[in-house]
């Protein structure tokens, strides 16, 4: 309120000082004597006073502080007033008591000031009406109190505004300021919420959107005066470590292995949790190539040390694909690279570090080239299958066939086994290539008049997929074949990423009378544990054991296998048969079947069915020598 009325005050008081400012030499020159002296000192000081009193209100005063101001400048207009009438009476100058009435009521901050100043002044003009009885100067007195009672009502009505204007006011600004508290809380709350959404919630690392913000910040910000590297770091065996001891010590793992990666980090490089076991590290600050493979050489080293996750002693290591990080280049080529790098440290021997390079670029480019095929592929139209006979030694009979997938695209044309099948594995594709390839097996086999049962090659994506597995029985059971003609493969190291599972699903086959291969048998854990639990029927002898036949002891290792499966009870099957030599020795170990170039290379089912000579007899030396002159 004081605050409210300290414009009002201040204005009052400045006319006040103006007036008798100008009125002080005004009755200099316009009186004489005494009532000049009177006048000159009473108007000067009302002048000082006022003057002093609109200093004092340039500032915020106090409620009380601001009713002694204008009571104090009150006082001297009443004095001068009073002066004035009594130093030359004039009835005229009554007309001053209605004036100050109103005066005081306008610029009174609080009623007690009002009815205290309108008081004085009401009393006064009666005084002087009853001292100079005038019937006429009664009409001042009743302007006096009409003044009065008017002052007192705008006092009234103008604190009752001043205060609703007051309170409006601070409404308003409570308002404002609710206003702005919820806007800095909303503020607040979205920088958490985004600050959230770009953390990983396990290791608290910046996560996968927060790493390509990064990138694509650095690709607008970066003014190249300095390399930076994108690092790509995978666990080695962290997949084991959750199998052997759980979900909750990996994740403790995880964790521990985010703050050591960070503490190694400091300031010059930044990690990120991809997903999984996977993270990126951009790394600043290091200009040139040797550097760089020190400092993640150096950080491999620490990453391997052991580690205790709830009293158990973990240790494992990690591999690493780092690559320049060039503003010509589009971030996702800057990912594939170093995600091929990656790629190149795991498949020549995991912990170690492989930097990018020219020659990487070129075979990424081929490898980019037919992923980017794989991808847009018709497998039912491209995919084409060609068959490698398995023979049976005790009968010297054609018994069964694989099934090999051969793929022939518009972009590329024709394209090695050798080059599109590890790639098709590891982009995901390779369960579309392997239900094409049923499809074709499953058509070749209707198209026979005597069909001839044939294998076919089954992934690690294939086994631990659910929904590839629906799909593969669903398309048996439309096709209504025999499930004796249907024979599945499977790798040890494709059952490895989760081999409960991938035995799940290899007794839903064995269940619906559907016979299961192990292939490329000594080349993998062989893990006699879980190999008794499967429903196999067959182990395949990888062709490796048969290529050095001059060593000793190649015939004590193939023998070993052969016994290893005679105690599984289930046939085996030598794979890379090329020679007499190497057919001979494969009779010799007590192999069951053999399979390679000896009795043909993959071949049109033309050229199977002729083999198979008379709907499947027996085939003597002669019948060898043939089919192998036809290619």
């Amino acid at each position: 309120m004081a605050e409210a009325n300290r414009p009002i005050v201040r204005g009052y008081v400045a006319l006040a000082a103006v007036y008798y400012a100008i009125m002080t030499p005004v009755h200099f020159f316009a009186l004489s004597g005494f009532s000049q002296l009177t006048m000159v000192l009473v108007a000067s000081c009302a002048a000082l006073v006022s003057a002093f009193a609109w200093k004092q209100t340039q500032q915020p005063l106090g409620s009380g502080r601001l009713e002694f101001t204008a009571a104090v400048v009150n006082t001297a207009v009443y004095g001068n007033v009073m002066a004035a009438i009594h130093t030359n009476y004039d009835p005229s100058d009554l007309i001053y008591f209605p004036m100050m009435a109103l005066a005081f009521a306008f610029t009174s901050v609080t009623m007690r000031l009002a009815i205290a100043s309108i008081s004085v002044v009401l009393c006064t003009l009666f005084n002087e009406l009853t001292a100079e009885f005038n019937g006429a100067g009664y009409a001042y007195f009743y302007i006096g109190f009409a003044a009065a009672i008017s002052g007192l009502a705008f006092v009234v009505f103008l604190q009752r505004a001043i205060q609703a204007a007051i309170q409006a006011k601070e409404a308003a600004e409570s308002r404002l300021v609710n206003a702005e508290d919820k806007l800095e809380e909303a503020e607040l709350l979205s920088a958490a919420m985004h600050q959230r959404a770009l953390t990983d919630s396990l290791t608290e690392l910046p996560n996968r959107r927060a790493f390509f913000e990064f990138l694509n910040d650095w690709g607008v910000e970066s003014d190249g005066s300095s390399k930076v590297w994108l690092i790509a770091l995978d666990l080695d065996g962290f997949k084991m470590v959750n199998d052997v001891y759980g979900h909750i010590v990996g994740d403790e793992l995880l964790k521990t292995v985010s703050k050591r990666m960070q503490e190694y980090c400091g300031p010059e490089a930044s990690v990120s949790r991809i997903g999984g076991d996977e993270f990126n590290i951009i790394l600043q600050g290091v200009e040139d190539e040797d550097a760089c493979l020190v400092w993640c050489e150096a950080l491999l080293e620490e990453v391997s040390k052991p580690y205790d996750v709830q009293s158990r002693l973990v240790q494992l290591s990690a591999s690493i694909g780092c690559t320049e990080l060039l503003r010509s280049q589009k971030t996702s080529f800057i990912i594939r690279n170093a995600d091929f790098a990656l790629l190149h440290a795991k498949k020549t021997g995991k912990n170690r570090v492989v930097v990018f390079t020219d020659e990487h670029q070129e075979n990424a480019k081929e490898r980019f080239k037919i992923e980017d095929a794989l991808r847009s592929a018709d497998f039912s139209r491209e995919i084409k299958i060609l068959f490698q006979p398995q023979v049976d030694l005790a009968r010297n009979q054609v018994v069964r066939a694989e099934a090999l997938a051969r793929w022939d695209g518009p972009a590329l044309g024709m394209v090695e086994p050798d080059r599109f099948i590890k790639i098709a594995e590891e982009s995901g594709l390779i369960s579309k290539i392997t239900l094409a390839v049923l499809d074709a097996a499953i058509t070749t086999l209707k198209g026979w008049e005597h069909p001839v049962p044939l294998a076919i090659n089954l992934s690690g994506h294939d086994l631990l997929s659910n929904q590839v597995m629906d799909e593969i029985i669903q398309t048996l059971e439309v096709s209504e074949l025999d499930p004796s003609l249907i024979e599945f493969e499977v790798t040890e190291t494709a059952m490895m990423a989760d081999t409960e599972k991938a035995c799940d699903n290899l007794n839903r086959l064995s269940k619906l009378g559907f016979s299961v291969a192990l292939d490329d048998f000594g080349t993998g854990y062989s893990n006699f544990n879980y190999l008794r639990e499967l429903p196999i029927d067959k182990l395949k002898i990888d062709r490796s054991f048969v290529e050095d036949i001059g060593n000793p002891m190649t015939e004590k290792i193939l023998h070993s296998l052969t016994v290893t499966a005679n105690a599984l009870g289930v046939n085996c099957l030598l794979e890379g048969v090329e020679d007499e030599i190497q057919l001979v020795m494969a009779k010799r170990v007590g192999a069951h079947a053999v399979q390679g170039y000896i009795f043909g290379k993959p071949m049109q089912s033309e050229k199977l069915i002729d083999m198979m000579g008379n709907h499947g007899e027996a085939l003597d030396a002669s019948d060898v020598t043939r089919v192998q002159s036809s290619f």
